[in-house]
């Protein structure tokens, strides 16, 4: 089935002009009608991730609303927030958290609603005293004077529970106190 008639195009692909025999025809030739086949299959492709992530996010969050112990990663999700903040309200104890073991911290979901139920009537914070830097070093001087590593003097000062103050990028620690824990004679 031959068709006489002639029909000036525009490729949907390359966007050049073309002669068409037939008034269906979209490409110019058979390089574009394959271009544009596998430009399709990819948009189809990247949208079916598109759904599949959208899915699986949202079985995520409701299996963390339907848990009755939530991790502190799953309170972030929850509240949309990061898990540096969810550590920061129990720290503050506005969040009741039970340390289950040492890397793992968990909270009720009852505990995250009666904080919203309380959220009008704000918590003090718990009073800490601010160092004053003049009387502090900053770990990188403790870690010259005294030929400790990084690693041995955090692991010093947790155990000491010695109190450390960050102001911009330094970390202070009093000085009376760190010469006392690195130097044994003055005391």
């Amino acid at each position: 089935m031959s068709s006489n008639i002639r029909i000036n195009r525009i490729c949907q692909q390359c966007g050049s002009e073309f002669e068409a025999k037939t008034t269906v025809t979209q490409f110019c030739s058979d390089r574009c009608a394959k271009h544009n086949y596998k430009a399709r299959k990819r948009v189809e492709k990247v949208k079916a991730s598109h759904d599949h992530t959208k899915v699986v996010r949202q079985r995520s969050l409701e299996e963390i609303k339907s848990k009755e112990i939530l991790t502190v990663s799953d309170v972030a999700k929850l509240l949309t927030c990061s898990t540096r903040t969810v550590y920061n309200l129990i720290n503050n104890g506005t969040l009741n958290g039970i340390k289950f073991s040492e890397r793992k911290t968990l909270l009720r979901r009852s505990d995250i609603e009666r904080f919203f139920d309380n959220a009008l009537q704000p918590l003090p914070p718990r009073p800490e005293k601010p160092l004053d830097i003049k009387q502090c070093y900053h770990m990188g001087e403790i870690q010259l004077k005294y030929n400790v590593s990084e690693k041995a003097l955090y692991d010093m000062l947790k155990r000491n529970n010695i109190q450390k103050t960050q102001r911009g990028k330094f970390v202070y620690v009093l000085k009376s106190k760190v010469d006392q824990l690195l130097n044994p004679k003055i005391k």
